[in-house]
């Protein structure tokens, strides 16, 4: 089965459909707080490997203290998967001489693959900012890494306006970036304004969506509102409609995703980044749907 959205503001239609070989997937996860998370991240990771996706990716803390967590845990993905690994590599509180360090213990162990972030700004930061831009710039005048920045389909929270967001992209793009992952959205509509705007300036670069299972309502209504994103009406109405029923959420939850990923397949996207919260039921439900397993 797959679900067409005609409409954005409106709820799901119906059709058959199977996209193995048509499509890739990939999946973020998060480094877990202790030992018991670890362990069932690592479950996670076995579980959605089975999907064979196209990689995985691994956030990265802005305080210290949790920085290298990323990093072991790149490494055990690897170990378990043999699937290319993406490492967040995030700038706030590291200076450029801590950032040559990182990239080459990264290399010299094996880790190529990095998204290049600015990460989230505290307040009263204080120390100098060295943006993605920059990050990138370091990272390649060190080893050839294979380099994914973030795109924003709804405008950054810090941008003033879109122009500005595509200027940035194209920078990027212009240091040889080939792709940029979305920060998660619902409307189809939004996103392939973006991918126009963005062929319209003639940016040579691959946008994949980033999809975002809803594991919590309230979780999403924190996230949509930090990260300046527009959630249909439909989606809470439905969601409160089922509020006590758990079965009746996931479903609704691997519907929207399915919704999300077969109308944008039908606008000629083959790329999808799910972003997992370190859960694998929802994300390798919604592979399934699709026929990719």
């Amino acid at each position: 089965m797959i679900y067409i959205i005609k409409d954005s503001n409106k709820p799901y239609n119906y059709e058959s459909y199977h996209l193995k070989n048509k499509i890739k997937v990939s999946f973020e996860v998060f480094p877990p707080q202790n030992s018991k998370l670890e362990k069932k991240l690592l479950n996670s990771i076995c579980v959605l490997n089975q999907i064979r996706p196209d990689f995985f990716s691994v956030t990265n803390s802005i305080h210290a203290k949790n920085r290298d967590k990323t990093f072991f845990v790149v490494q055990k993905i690897r170990a378990l998967t043999k699937v290319n690994v993406f490492a967040h590599f995030t700038t706030i509180g590291l200076n450029q001489s801590e950032i040559k360090n990182i990239a080459c213990k990264y290399w010299d162990c094996g880790i190529k693959h990095i998204i290049a972030l600015r990460g989230d700004l505290p307040d009263q930061y204080s120390r100098k900012i060295i943006y993605a831009n920059d990050l990138i710039k370091l990272l390649l005048s060190i080893h050839d890494f294979e380099i994914l920045v973030a795109a924003y389909p709804e405008l950054h929270p810090e941008s003033r306006n879109i122009q500005e967001d595509l200027i940035n992209l194209k920078n990027k793009a212009d240091l040889g970036v080939k792709k940029a992952i979305t920060q998660f959205f619902f409307s189809v509509e939004k996103f392939l304004k973006f991918r126009d705007n963005c062929t319209n300036i003639g940016l040579p670069i691959t946008i994949i969506p980033g999809i975002l299972p809803i594991l919590n309502i309230n979780q999403l209504k924190r996230f949509s509102c930090l990260n300046n994103v527009y959630v249909p009406k439909w989606i809470f109405s439905a969601f409160d409609e089922y509020k006590n029923d758990l079965k009746q959420c996931m479903d609704l939850s691997i519907r929207i995703a399915v919704n999300l990923i077969i109308s944008l397949y039908k606008e000629g996207i083959t790329n999808f980044h799910l972003y997992t919260l370190n859960q694998s039921t929802l994300s390798f439900k919604i592979c399934h749907q699709l026929g990719l397993i």
